[in-house]
């Protein structure tokens, strides 16, 4: 033992260096083998994927939904559409509301919102009062429950004046750990279903409590079917009150039917185009010459001289919607985003 010291003191600094590699080989392996753990902790966690909250129609940006008959069913499940069997592994309480908009210069307009334009004369009263008439035509009812089934006589609350022109339900549960699904059947004129141009619409919407999950929401119509349509594009600005909310960004969406081209101008001294949709469409704007004959100094379609173009082949054969956002160039407020941008159809020949 004596020796082993002696040989120990003589070997003092090798020993010390054999001891510092020893440890941190420990070191460095422990901590590999925590991160391969700490990876597979969080991959274990993610059992499957999407979203245990969704729709048959609503979405989580509200969407558009065109019906093709006069009742529609709208569903709330506690599972992601995609994989049916994602349940949710908790209870989810949300509040279901319907409330009847019309489309009033190309805007979504609440009845609150147009009876204020009747006060400031942009509205007739002749006008907004034939929208109250008809608003008694649109209907929404709870008629399936994830507990009790179909509902053989389910009460409609018309989306009339008597109900602020909306319904909110009372706060309902989905049940965890299983497929559950409550369903509400939405009622509209039999006239929509065949009008050239739709006017009202239903916007219904989800909303979860807790914050955990995010709300569901969609804007329901009737309408001709765009195939039955003469050829016709156009583009509006669909964020919800956009006119009296000061957003970072708008979304602005091109839809129709037909073959042709779509000129998109927008005013760069306000706003400007999304550069990624620019260049997944391969566009490349130009200025708009005050000489132009459609849009120049006596432009016949739009005077917009020095503003932004750019001109988009469409077919709706293989895509009826475009999306694109706008972004504001200038700090501050901007009451009116539809006015820096316009875009006109061209059918091919």
């Amino acid at each position: 033992m004596k020796r082993l010291m002696e040989k120990f003191k003589k070997n003092w600094t090798r020993v010390w260096l054999v001891v510092i590699i020893l440890s941190s080989v420990s070191f460095i392996s422990y901590a590999a083998y925590t991160e391969v753990s700490s990876v597979k902790r969080v991959v274990s966690t993610t059992s499957s994927p999407g979203d245990p909250f969704s729709s048959n129609c609503m979405r989580t940006s509200t969407t558009s939904r065109r019906l093709t008959a006069a009742e529609f069913p709208v569903s709330v499940c506690n599972f992601d559409q995609n994989y049916p069997k994602n349940y949710s592994p908790v209870e989810i309480t949300y509040v279901m509301t319907a409330e009847l908009k019309v489309k009033v210069n190309n805007q979504y307009r609440t009845f609150a919102e147009m009876a204020d334009m009747v006060t400031a004369g942009t509205l007739t009263q002749e006008l907004y009062n034939s929208y109250v008439t008809k608003a008694a035509s649109y209907s929404i009812a709870k008629t399936t429950d994830d507990q009790s089934g179909n509902d053989a006589s389910p009460t409609y609350y018309n989306l009339d004046s008597t109900n602020g022109f909306k319904k909110v339900f009372p706060a309902d549960t989905l049940k965890e750990n299983k497929s559950s699904s409550d369903f509400y059947t939405v009622r509209i004129p039999e006239a929509d279903l065949s009008a050239d141009d739709s006017l009202f619409f239903v916007f219904v919407t989800a909303q979860p409590s807790g914050g955990a999950l995010s709300s569901l929401s969609a804007r329901l119509y009737g309408a001709k079917d765009k195939a039955e349509q003469e050829a016709s594009w156009d583009g509006t600005i669909i964020d919800d009150s956009y006119t009296t909310v000061d957003y970072d960004f708008y979304n602005y969406v091109i839809t129709g039917s037909g073959v042709g081209t779509i000129d998109i101008l927008w005013d760069p001294a306000n706003v400007k185009v999304n550069k990624y949709f620019l260049e997944e469409q391969g566009l490349t704007p130009t200025t708009v010459a005050s000489g132009d004959a459609l849009y120049g100094d006596s432009g016949t379609k739009k005077q917009c001289t020095g503003w932004s173009k750019a001109t988009l082949s469409v077919n709706s054969t293989q895509k009826s919607r475009y999306e694109l956002q706008l972004y504001k160039t200038n700090e501050g407020s901007m009451n009116n985003p539809d006015a820096y941008i316009a875009c006109y159809f061209t059918q091919s020949p």
